[in-house]
């Protein structure tokens, strides 16, 4: 017995895990969540018996997770928040694309009817569908602008888009799509040629691939 008729405390491991996995939240968020779980059990055995070490420690520990909470809400909204603007974005380039690759077949059934590439929207058997959030040009630089709601107009020169995809455009099929689908300034552009083309890194597109010359979600 202890002085004062007290019985001595019986070592209790519990608390301390339970501590140092609320502390390791700082790294691993579901440290702290079994930190927190951990020292409530082991508050609550201690309650029911008294004899047990380590009070003050489950309380830190359930003190340590619950305080750690809006630091892990901001350290996953700091993550997420933009992997969901990535994503959205991503989206909104499919649009792009589909519409790419509609002009360009449209394109092909004119060339074989008339012979020379179209020059105007109004030729090809297309059409774009309302809230397009990109504009779309050709290289002889007609023009079908972005959606009112998203930007009325088009936010670069489309006949510069077009000329410097190629030089000799003559009796060739170029067309382009820009838009800015997020947040900064930065422009998507896109285009789609009747000629294979090869990248910088040596990677073929062939005729009739979108192929992305700016992208917005990695600027």
């Amino acid at each position: 017995m202890q002085p004062g008729g007290q019985a001595p405390k019986t070592p209790y491991s519990l608390p301390g895990i339970a501590l140092g996995l609320s502390i390791g939240g700082l790294c691993i968020c579901l440290s702290s969540l079994l930190g927190g779980i951990f020292g409530i059990v082991a508050l609550r055995r201690i309650g029911r018996e008294p004899q047990l070490r380590g009070r003050g420690l489950a309380i830190a520990a359930i003190v340590v997770a619950v305080g750690l909470v809006p630091f892990q809400l901001g350290m996953l909204a700091a993550i997420a928040i933009p992997n969901f603007i990535r994503y959205q974005a991503r989206a909104k380039q499919s649009e792009c694309k589909t519409n790419l690759r509609a002009i360009f077949r449209a394109q092909q059934t004119y060339q074989a009817e008339h012979g020379r590439a179209a020059k105007q929207f109004s030729e090809l058997d297309v059409s774009i569908p309302p809230a397009n959030r990109y504009a779309y040009l050709l290289a002889s630089g007609a023009l079908h602008p972005v959606d009112a709601r998203y930007g009325a107009h088009s936010p670069v020169d489309p006949v510069d888009v077009a000329r410097r995809q190629s030089t000799g455009l003559e009796g060739r099929f170029v067309a382009a799509c820009i838009g800015n689908i997020d947040p900064d300034a930065t422009l998507d552009v896109w285009t789609i040629s009747d000629e294979d083309e090869r990248l910088p890194d040596g990677t073929s597109v062939p005729a009739g691939t979108p192929r992305n010359q700016v992208n917005d979600i990695l600027q």
